[in-house]
């Protein structure tokens, strides 16, 4: 019970780390469906020595106290997953930048791709550097994603380019209003 952790950020201080790498993967997403009215395509495949992997190391973290908060990327990706890890407190912020498409090249697989294996962990400023080098040490695919803050908004880019930047607070109301606008089109 002492080292339960949560998925939201509390402090607006921490390292946002990926670990797993990069999504690759869109088939099957919930992008698909939503935006492109799809079901279809390969769904994520999945490493299952990979994923015991990525869990020992985690819960190992998560025992060293290092880790304040951890969220696996799954539905929505990981556009979705890190806005999520702000929406219990909407006066915190986040900016990330992504040097990189990864391996796919396109900027809808990086945001909205649901490849498996694949979480996005809030470090305590102290310890991201050991945190990073332990990952490296059990080969497990890690980069900084960005920092959290207290200014409120969430600002991307990647590779270069800004992507987006919005309130925190609007974030959460377009999540919030996502079933209920899908329910009762206008």
């Amino acid at each position: 019970a002492e080292h339960v952790t949560r998925s939201f950020v509390k402090d607006g201080d921490e390292t946002l780390v990926l670990l797993g790498g990069l999504p690759n993967e869109l088939g099957a997403s919930y992008f698909l469906q939503t935006r492109h009215g799809l079901k279809e395509g390969k769904v994520p495949s999945v490493d299952l020595a990979g994923e015991k992997a990525l869990q020992d190391f985690l819960v190992a973290q998560i025992e060293t106290g290092r880790v304040a908060a951890a969220h696996d990327v799954s539905e929505g990706g990981l556009l979705v997953t890190i806005a999520e890890m702000f929406f219990e407190d909407v006066s915190l912020g986040v900016a990330v930048d992504i040097d990189s498409l990864g391996d796919s090249g396109r900027l809808d697989t990086l945001l909205f791709g649901e490849s498996q294996g694949r979480v996005v962990v809030a470090v305590k400023p102290d310890a991201a550097e050991s945190f990073m080098e332990s990952a490296r040490e059990v080969s497990l695919p890690v980069q900084i994603l960005g920092a959290a803050n207290r200014d409120g908004r969430f600002k991307l880019s990647v590779a270069g380019d800004d992507v987006l930047e919005a309130s925190t607070l609007s974030l959460l109301q377009v999540w919030e209003d996502a079933i209920p606008e899908i329910m009762n089109p206008s």
